[in-house]
């Protein structure tokens, strides 16, 4: 058990370093688009582009990285990663910033499956949700730490200085990279992947993850603006809050980790916390200032702490090892989909009602989709297996 949590601890690590460069870039991104003089309704497509490039890549990465060591694809995601910046600081032209974001997409597709399926390939039997635990607060506290990070890089540097920053993050991922296990490749059918999707946990996990996809699709469009132009705040303190946000996520991604591996309810666990996840996105649109906007914020993430980590645990039950690429590769693909869908979505609705609009509307959809999970499709699955229920 104590070799699975060494693996868990570098994972987490790996996943901090991932999460620094991408959201430390991606939640600063709409404000510097804004500041470039792009409309909302472009802001979306563009951030949603990100999506749209993943998830036309994820299931071919996915499948190759059963049959190739994942390490080689993460280290050439690391190489993309460290071109992208590079382009804005040389080359800053607003009209092809579609073809910059397509770039930056390669880049977390081939980083996000990679880490991703190495980390179930690699996941221990026993403790499984410590072992997510440990991953998902690497997550989490990078979200965080990369946010405050480009806050005051944007703050004392300017625009300049965030994409100075993600150049060094992508520096770090390629040296830490370099100590990624070989996983060697299993030849195998492809078709062999339905087998997944025979267990009763994969619907139900393929259905969280949309929903959970449908706020972050709002949130990409509109989280930072809503902060920046409704609520009053500076950059400086949209990092401040996201970390004082991911110390909070991760005090309940533990419990939740410690709790799961007693109870074993996923289903139960991710259909209440959908429930208070949009409760409180409802919420924070009609937030007044740092202090409100942070209550309702941890609140809100008091829920997605919880079905982030579960949904690890979920895939690590209902997926076969030698597949977990692939099988992973499917559940990124819906997520993405997801994405792209509401942050368009969410770029129309903020540019013709307001942001406040979009975070009630998004929230609206969470609470359904919980409602959705605990009335329907927990009782309807609860009898094909014992987990989950």
């Amino acid at each position: 058990m104590e070799k699975h949590y060494r693996k868990a601890f570098y994972f987490g690590f790996l996943q901090f370093v991932y999460m620094c460069y991408y959201w430390g870039g991606l939640i600063y991104f709409p404000y510097f688009f804004k500041q470039s003089g792009v409309s909302d309704a472009r802001i979306g497509l563009l951030i949603s582009l990100i999506s749209l490039t993943i998830l036309a890549l994820v299931v071919p990465i996915g499948i190759m990285l059963d049959r190739i060591s994942p390490k080689y694809f993460f280290l050439i995601g690391a190489l993309v990663g460290a071109a992208f910046p590079l382009l804005f600081l040389f080359k800053n032209i607003p009209k092809f910033f579609e073809l910059y974001i397509l770039i930056f997409g390669v880049a977390v597709a081939l980083l996000q499956i990679a880490i991703s399926a190495l980390f179930l390939k690699e996941m221990g039997e026993d403790s499984r949700g410590g072992q997510s635990a440990i991953f998902s607060i690497g997550d989490i506290m990078g979200a965080g730490i990369g946010s405050e990070l480009g806050g005051l890089c944007l703050k004392h540097f300017g625009l300049d200085g965030l994409f100075w920053m993600m150049l060094g993050f992508a520096g770090l991922l390629l040296m830490v990279g370099l100590a990624l296990p070989k996983v060697r490749g299993i030849a195998f059918h492809i078709s062999e992947y339905k087998e997944d999707l025979k267990h009763p946990l994969s619907w139900i996990l393929i259905f969280i993850v949309l929903m959970v996809a449908s706020h972050a699709g709002f949130e990409y469009a509109g989280y930072t603006l809503l902060q920046t132009e409704v609520i009053g705040l500076n950059t400086a303190q949209v990092g401040r809050l996201f970390l004082y946000i991911s110390i909070s996520m991760s005090i309940v991604t533990y419990l939740v980790g410690e709790l799961n591996d007693r109870i074993k309810k996923q289903v139960l666990l991710c259909g209440i916390a959908l429930v208070i996840s949009g409760i409180f996105q409802a919420a924070s649109g009609y937030a007044h200032g740092f202090n409100d906007f942070l209550i309702l914020r941890i609140l809100h993430t008091t829920g997605d702490s919880t079905f982030f980590l579960l949904i690890y645990v979920m895939a690590s039950l209902a997926f076969t090892r030698k597949r977990a690429g692939g099988s992973w590769a499917l559940i990124a693909m819906v997520r993405n989909a997801g994405i792209f869908l509401f942050a368009n979505l969410g770029g129309i609705i903020n540019q013709n009602y307001g942001f406040p609009q979009g975070f009630l509307v998004s929230g609206i959809i969470l609470v359904l989709a919980g409602a959705f999970v605990l009335v329907w499709l927990r009782p309807k699955f609860q009898h094909q297996s014992d987990v989950g229920s």
